[in-house]
């Protein structure tokens, strides 16, 4: 099961439009809705669930970073 858009953006807007990663790193950016992803921090090949304990919102970047790293630690190439 996805998220709903409505899911998707009432995340968003609980992390005031902030990637995760930016905000840790200590950049206080402001993006809108549609430069902000949702990650699965657990995957769904490995049973990862939407819920709001899997889910992290990030900007595209960091959503890339993560994901390469991920996948390359599992050894899948992409």
């Amino acid at each position: 099961m996805n998220l709903t858009p409505k899911q998707r953006l009432a995340l968003i807007v609980f992390n005031r439009y902030r990637c995760e990663i930016c905000v840790r790193l200590g950049k206080d950016i402001e993006y809108s809705p549609e430069e902000l992803e949702i990650h699965r921090i657990r995957a769904g090949y490995e049973g990862g669930a939407y819920n709001h304990r899997n889910l992290m919102v990030l900007c595209h970047f960091h959503h890339g970073l993560i994901s390469q790293a991920q996948r390359m630690s599992l050894g899948i190439q992409n």
